[in-house]
């Protein structure tokens, strides 16, 4: 089985455009196999690899840590212009434009839902299928609210 494993540090960058501010979250990874159980391991303070947790401690949905990390490299394509749209990219990748879409919602996720997700401290009935079928509110306010509805 296929894991993930963050070799750096998550970063944030702000960018000044002519339209107002844009924000740009990257969290490197690399995927990994490890035993039989889907993990993500972070980086130490020094740079390098931890120990992967132990089983009963907290680990990320891999499935939801691809297609995080898929949709924030799309949409940096998309915003340095590697890319002309959703439809160039839906095409380069093989895949139908709707799954590109609800892979690009990921991108807006506010950064602590990001980390939170990334660290495995997301809510239990938070997966990729939450995100698929449920409308994603481009204010983080309001995304907190909703994934905290999710956990009751």
């Amino acid at each position: 089985m296929t894991t993930l494993r963050q070799t750096g540090r998550a970063e944030c960058r702000t960018q000044k455009t002519d339209g107002g501010v844009k924000l740009t979250t990257f969290i490197p990874v690399r995927f990994v196999r490890h035993k039989a159980k889907k993990v993500v391991v972070h980086p130490t303070t020094d740079g390098r690899l931890a120990t992967p947790a132990p089983l009963g401690g907290p680990t990320s949905d891999a499935a939801l840590m691809r297609a995080l990390a898929r949709g924030l490299f799309w949409q940096q394509l998309l915003d340095e212009g590697k890319v002309a749209n959703i439809a160039e990219l839906a095409a380069a990748e093989g895949i139908d434009k709707v799954r590109v879409q609800k892979t690009l919602k990921l991108a807006r996720l506010a950064p602590d839902v990001v980390e939170d997700i990334a660290r495995g401290r997301q809510p239990v009935g938070l997966a990729l299928e939450f995100f698929v079928r449920n409308p994603l509110p481009d204010d983080w306010t309001s995304q907190r609210q909703s994934i905290a509805d999710l956990a009751g």
